[in-house]
């Protein structure tokens, strides 16, 4: 039997370490997983034209105006019988815009764009390390999700959301974002917080990262 052949698009929504992790659980399901950078405009008609896989999952994709994957790309390839699915970022984008195209999503960020929660792409914009992929600047989904889940009255999550707002993605740095928040919220807000932006902290309330994880894991989990 020929072992189930999975591409996913990622880049900073999974660390180094769920790499491995998740390579280690392919090999104990018996898929063959071939984890790509960030899909960019034409990574998928070659996929395509290479012969197709049995699953394609985007995570991550470049944004631009040149780079970004179309929704016209999309369409034409599922159109040739290719299966696409999305999570966590540009493929949570593209997920929700072609879901009446046969795209499916999966994932909190898929949710919030779904119901129009979240509607600006910047949401989950941010810069990264390009030699490791590794997050440098905080994402505001990333933000909108922590706040959901302190013990932050509604209005004080909103104040601290509108903060993190005014901050560019580019300056979004957890230090800069931190300090603009003890600048414009009580002390009592910021005693909350500033612990969740901690360097051991931050992967844990990483929403993007955990719908990555959760849909590379069920696609490896499903039965061949």
């Amino acid at each position: 039997m020929t072992r189930p052949g999975t591409i996913v698009f990622t880049g900073p929504s999974l660390r180094p370490a769920d790499l491995v992790e998740l390579r280690a659980l392919a090999a104990k399901t018996g898929h063959d997983l071939d984890v790509r950078p960030p899909v960019r405009r034409l990574d998928l008609v070659e996929v395509v034209e290479a012969g197709g896989v049995d699953r394609v999952l985007i995570l991550d994709g470049e944004f631009g105006q040149s780079l970004a994957v179309s929704i016209t790309e999309i369409r034409s390839v599922l159109a040739a019988g290719q299966p696409l699915a999305g999570a966590s970022s540009m493929g949570a984008l593209r997920a929700v815009e072609c879901r009446t195209l046969g795209m499916t999503g999966s994932g909190w960020v898929y949710e919030q764009y779904l119901s129009g929660a979240i509607e600006s792409d910047g949401d989950v914009a941010l810069l990264f390390d390009p030699e490791n992929y590794f997050p440098v600047t905080v994402p505001l989904a990333n933000v909108r999700w922590l706040l959901d889940q302190t013990e932050l009255s509604a209005k004080e999550a909103r104040q601290a959301l509108q903060v993190a707002h005014s901050v560019h993605f580019r300056d979004r740095r957890p230090s800069h974002l931190l300090r603009r928040w003890k600048e414009r919220l009580p002390t009592s807000v910021v005693d909350l917080l500033e612990p969740e932006l901690a360097e051991d902290r931050q992967d844990l309330w990483d929403r993007k990262r955990l719908d990555a994880l959760e849909a590379v894991r069920a696609v490896l989990e499903e039965e061949n």
